[in-house]
């Protein structure tokens, strides 16, 4: 059985690798990593929209 503690790890990461490249195939033949830069384009312009509200709104102050 020795042989298997020498191979069986290369033998997992083989089969890791070839699931891998079997999600990546099929991410991009179903389209899921198509124009994915709009989506964080959007998400940081709402960003910067919140942060100039947020200057732009006086800051209520403790007078305690």
């Amino acid at each position: 059985m020795p042989e298997f503690e020498i191979t069986g790890p290369y033998i997992g990461a083989l089969l890791m690798s070839l699931g891998a490249l079997c999600l990546f195939i099929w991410g991009v033949l179903s389209g899921a990593l198509y124009n994915t830069d709009e989506a964080s384009s959007k998400f940081f312009e709402r960003e910067m929209e919140n942060e100039g509200r947020a200057r732009e709104q006086p800051r209520e102050r403790d007078t305690g």
